[in-house]
């Protein structure tokens, strides 16, 4: 099977498009989130990772990065510390989402992800449109079909995607 990486900017709609073919797919999902939070007093918005299935919490200990308008410091040490709990059971859907630029610095964290997608079945996962050798990696993996996704394709896409995911994903429909 192939994996299906949908790909854009911030903020234009990856992670709205993978719930939505979630709730489509009928097989178990685990996988990688990670989420922005509100900003802090210093204008910064703490980016933190968590698996799939766990409790949304910002802390230190698993705080990747923190951004904010243009500017962006990763926390390399917590991907790769996030990398080594990394388990799939290869069963079912995986998910990344979001990949992007801050774990460039991250060779653990980097490394655990193509290898997933060297041997998980099926993956979907939300990738960032930036240029780094790893997010041109991900995009160019011989199993992955990429979706340009933007403002103005994100509905047709939606419904391409979800008319097309039994032809896509065959050994779960």
């Amino acid at each position: 099977m192939r994996h299906i990486l949908i790909v854009g900017s911030n903020g234009v709609g990856k992670s709205t498009l993978i719930r939505s073919l979630l709730a489509a797919i009928p097989a178990p999902v685990e996988g990688v989130l990670t989420k922005k939070a509100a900003p802090g007093p210093d204008g910064f918005c703490p980016v933190c990772i968590r698996s799939y299935h766990a409790s949304e919490q910002f802390g230190e200990e698993n705080r990747v990065g923190l951004c904010r308008e243009g500017q962006s410091i990763a926390f390399p040490e917590v991907f790769d510390r996030f990398a080594e709990t990394m388990q799939f059971s290869r069963n079912g859907v995986i998910v990344f989402d979001e990949l992007g630029f801050l774990e460039s610095g991250a060779p653990l964290f980097t490394e655990a992800v193509l290898r997933t997608l060297d041997e998980a079945p099926i993956v979907i996962a939300a990738v960032r449109d930036k240029q780094t050798a790893f997010l041109n990696a991900v995009r160019a993996h011989p199993r992955a079909d990429v979706y340009p996704i933007d403002p103005e394709n994100r509905d047709r896409l939606r419904e391409q995607l979800l008319s097309d995911l039994p032809k896509l994903l065959p050994g779960l429909f």
